[in-house]
């Protein structure tokens, strides 16, 4: 099967690329690294007139970090830069996690975080890190600039809070607080790299052996990447032994929303979810 024919334009400034895609903002589509959005147009699955690609935009592939301001990956960061940063396995090691999960590591080389997010997928993978550390996306459109909280970018699947011709320009992440730790965990044939069944990640404070803070997020097992909101409540102020996580892996599988598909019957990632999330929020904790 044979790509289709569109234009290709690589515009030299955000602005430029705003502007493109505001001339034509139902058929123009923003090409980061392209092991998706050209997937789709070679399946049918996607039309579009116009690729907007991001690739000479100077510094849109930059990955910095500070302990005042916290983490920023760029666009056009790849998906094994960021698995490979040291400022980022050093402070967000959940986040590692969650990079070296997806597919290949040729794929690896061409995907970017910030483009695995926007296509919105339920089963993309670093959205459950990101959603547990509440991480923001910064937009820019001809109209200016502004903030979307991750956790409300998600709409459904495939369907974000961005207008047509807004272009995410980087995805940034609190400093992480003392005594914090993160993990991510997924199931679903990594050795055939396939989607995951089900995933969990989790953001966990200790002080002592007493849990402070806790987040958890999930992953392809609603129609959106899904925070679980119940379960820092519950968590706070107590040591998280066998029967805290168990209780926090309760809530995670009642708050998930699983279909039955051609990877996983529902029941099986009800119960998957439970298991997953104990183990996350394990993981983060001995790493806090």
């Amino acid at each position: 099967m044979r790509l289709p024919d569109f234009d290709y334009v690589e515009p030299q400034s955000v602005g430029e690329a705003c502007a493109l895609l505001a001339e034509d903002p139902q058929g123009s589509a923003i090409l980061a690294g392209g092991t998706d959005v050209l997937v789709y147009l070679k399946e049918g699955a996607k039309r579009h007139r116009r690729l907007v690609a991001l690739r000479a935009i100077p510094g849109l592939d930059q990955i910095s970090f500070s302990a005042a301001r916290g983490l920023t990956i760029g666009a056009m960061a790849t998906v094994n830069q960021v698995a490979q940063d040291p400022e980022i396995g050093r402070h967000y090691p959940g986040i590692v996690d969650a990079a070296m999960s997806l597919a290949a590591d040729q794929v690896r080389n061409l995907a970017t975080v910030v483009g695995n997010l926007c296509m919105a997928v339920p089963s993309a993978d670093t959205a459950p890190i990101l959603l547990a550390l509440d991480a923001r996306l910064r937009v820019v459109s001809d109209h200016g600039e502004r903030v979307i909280r991750l956790r409300e970018f998600f709409r459904g699947p495939r369907e974000t809070a961005l207008a047509p011709a807004e272009v995410v320009v980087a995805v940034e992440v609190d400093p992480p607080a003392p005594g914090a730790g993160s993990s991510s965990l997924r199931q679903g044939g990594r050795a055939s790299l396939s989607l995951p069944i089900a995933a969990a990640a989790a953001v966990v404070v200790v002080e002592g052996e007493v849990c402070q803070q806790a987040s958890l997020a999930l992953g392809a097992v609603a129609p959106t990447p899904l925070l679980v909101a119940e379960v820092g409540p519950v968590l706070a102020g107590k040591r998280l032994d066998a029967a805290v996580l168990a209780e926090a892996g309760e809530l995670a599988s009642r708050a998930s929303r699983p279909i039955d598909d051609h990877r996983s019957s529902r029941e099986y990632r009800f119960e998957l979810v439970k298991v997953l999330a104990r183990r996350a929020l394990a993981r983060a904790a001995a790493r806090a």
